[in-house]
């Protein structure tokens, strides 16, 4: 009998957990986040006004940096909290909520596709991630969607769709507790290329 009451304790807090999610999902308008466009300019209008606040994110466009044996050779060695900056391609930022690439930051993809191109042996780990803001889930899902838009893009510019991969953290590593228009939260709301040797 005891078993029985546990059991039914667990179901009862799956089912509730399954409503939460189906919710968030109802209220967020997830359906909104499907297939994402190169073209697509929706994240560009809070962008515009965070240069000076953030870095470039354009390391390593020489060719030089990061090459010399001691990168990063498997998706499964990157730590995203602790991503050597020598090897960071670029970085890619987004407005809140946002998942498509601004026309203010395709520049910098369009210079990765190049060095991805002078580079032909390395290949692009896209570490996407999102500010506090949102659940678990609903910002997984997020950092998955602003991966594969600069995916897309990249791919736009000539890079072979096996030679990038996309690692989604979501809000993980992400500043807690922060305004939204914050630098750091707008720092957060970010794809990394990161070189895979």
């Amino acid at each position: 009998m005891y078993i029985n009451l546990q059991i039914i304790k667990q179901m009862k807090k799956l089912s509730l957990s399954l409503l939460l999610v189906a919710s968030i999902f109802a209220f967020t308008g997830c359906d909104g986040l499907d297939d994402p466009s190169p073209s697509d300019t929706r994240a560009g209008s809070g962008l515009g006004n965070m240069n000076g606040n953030l870095p470039d994110g354009s390391y390593g466009l020489d060719g030089n940096s990061g090459l010399s044996g001691r990168g990063i050779s498997n998706i499964g060695d990157i730590d995203p909290n602790n991503i050597n900056p020598e090897d960071i391609v670029c970085t890619v930022y987004f407005g809140f909520d946002q998942y498509a690439v601004a026309g203010s930051e395709r520049a910098k993809i369009q210079d990765a596709a190049a060095f991805y191109a002078s580079n032909p042996s390395l290949k692009a780990v896209l570490v996407a991630r999102t500010d506090c803001y949102g659940t678990e889930e609903y910002n997984l899902l997020l950092s998955d969607k602003r991966g594969a838009s600069v995916k897309q893009y990249l791919e736009t510019c000539g890079l072979s769709d096996s030679k990038s991969e996309i690692l989604a953290v979501g809000k993980a590593g992400s500043t807690p507790d922060v305004a939204k228009d914050s630098p750091e939260a707008r720092h957060d709301r970010r794809v990394d290329v990161v070189k895979l040797h």
